[in-house]
């Protein structure tokens, strides 16, 4: 596909319109055909701004998460006080397109159960996205404004569904494929998809909680996919079984309904989110923890498993990763040109490396934050276990992790190594709930 055929594709009126609705109040960004992002902020403020922007190279069109009171006025110190509301959006990310649909209408059942219809779109590639829009939440959750609970609350509600739906999931894809098919379909070995007896089936099917994020943004509906140069396609729920790759090809393509269409209520779902997060903060053990300050930069060879597995390239969980080792390294006194080098230098062991642009993306936004956080904490769902990556040693605890965070990993090993002052000072001895 030529970029004549794309201007003629963003030239129809119907993907316009269908791109502009979805634009308002959100932050919209052009992708080029090697994957760069456009200048942000930015957004669509005419419809004619869309074909404008393929006239200036732009392939494929990625939107908010969140909406903003003014797109164009962002910074990184008024996120809350710009953030009008945010859609729960699901990213399921896999290798078989097949493998996305089974998992795509388990997910779907589950959400019906809790009074939910959720959204469903053909990513472009392999995947799908399921969303639930803001307008069906309610604006008030567990006392609080539900606009400032992101994305804790969007991540946990992720955490939720992925147990909730984990042994449906297993039995629908074991039912329609063998544990052969599943490794060669996905081409990975079959000893990677169990956890001792069972099959894992998130690593079949997995849900990036990366796209979760401040400003983070996902494809738009009717958007091209800049590599296969499909269609970002809605999808009814019912047609899933029948969804094919041809069907979203542009010159197939009708705009039938918008993506985020389905308002409902998710009043139920949130609840259940909220219950569930709360029994797991009450079944965290009691730890007394000493404190530390980190005074100067600490080497890699105090760094935990997790990390050191990360390190050596991954072909799944490469976002997260790129999450965790900037704010690994950011936490241990690294410079940000020293972190920025070590993630390129990483990048290029990963199958398929992540695009530059999202990189530098990446280490500019943590850059640019108010103070450095840590890595997710080590019993956080959908991380260090689901990536793959975790393998405790001996100064973990062994599989029972006494270890918190991969940054407490280092400050104990520094310890044990009796090169603790050298590198922090403690602050104080300090009792709380983990």
């Amino acid at each position: 596909m030529n970029m004549r055929d794309v201007y003629e594709y963003y030239s129809r009126e119907d993907i316009r319109k269908a791109l502009f609705e979805l634009a308002q109040s959100r932050e919209v960004v052009g992708v080029f055909k090697n994957g760069a992002f456009g200048a942000r902020p930015n957004t669509i403020l005419y419809p004619q701004d869309i074909p404008n922007m393929v006239k200036s190279g732009v392939v494929e069109f990625h939107s908010s998460i969140e909406r903003w009171s003014n797109p164009m006025a962002l910074r990184t110190d008024n996120y809350d006080d710009m953030r009008t509301g945010w859609d729960l959006i699901l990213d399921l990310d896999c290798k078989d397109m097949e493998h996305g649909k089974v998992a795509t209408q388990v997910f779907v059942n589950v959400l019906k159960k809790h009074g939910v219809v959720p959204s469903v779109k053909f990513t472009g590639n392999n995947g799908f996205h399921m969303g639930i829009s803001w307008e069906s939440m309610p604006k008030e959750a567990d006392y609080k404004q539900t606009v400032g609970m992101f994305p804790e609350l969007a991540r946990n509600a992720v955490y939720y569904l992925k147990e909730f739906v984990r042994d449906d999931l297993e039995k629908a894809l074991l039912k329609k494929f063998s544990v052969e098919q599943l490794a060669k379909q996905s081409g990975k070995k079959i000893g990677d998809f169990f956890v001792g007896d069972n099959v894992d089936p998130f690593k079949i099917v997995d849900v990036d909680t990366v796209l979760l994020s401040p400003r983070h943004m996902y494809r738009m509906p009717y958007s091209l996919h800049h590599k296969t140069f499909l269609v970002s396609l809605p999808i009814h729920p019912g047609d899933l079984e029948d969804f094919k790759r041809e069907h979203a090809e542009p010159s197939k393509v009708k705009v039938a309904h918008n993506f985020l269409s389905e308002k409902g209520d998710s009043s139920l779902l949130l609840s259940e989110v909220l219950d569930w997060t709360g029994k797991q903060t009450k079944e965290k053990k009691r730890l007394v923890t000493r404190k530390f300050e980190i005074l100067k930069k600490v080497p890699l060879d105090h760094a935990p498993p997790c990390v050191q597995n990360i390190l050596t390239g991954l072909e799944d969980g490469r976002k997260r990763s790129v999450f965790i080792i900037t704010n690994f390294l950011s936490s241990l006194k690294w410079t940000w040109e020293e972190i920025e080098t070590k993630i390129v230098e990483w990048n290029m062991k990963n199958k398929p490396p992540l695009s530059d642009n999202y990189i530098r993306m990446q280490v500019r936004w943590h850059k640019n934050r108010d103070k450095a956080i840590l890595p997710p904490n080590c019993i956080h769902k959908g991380w260090y276990v689901d990536i793959g990556v975790c393998k405790p040693d001996q100064t973990c605890g062994g599989q029972k992790k006494t270890v918190k965070n991969p940054v407490n990993y280092s400050i104990k090993k520094l310890g044990l190594n009796k090169s603790k002052g050298k590198y922090a000072s403690k602050l104080r001895r300090n009792t709380k709930n983990s």
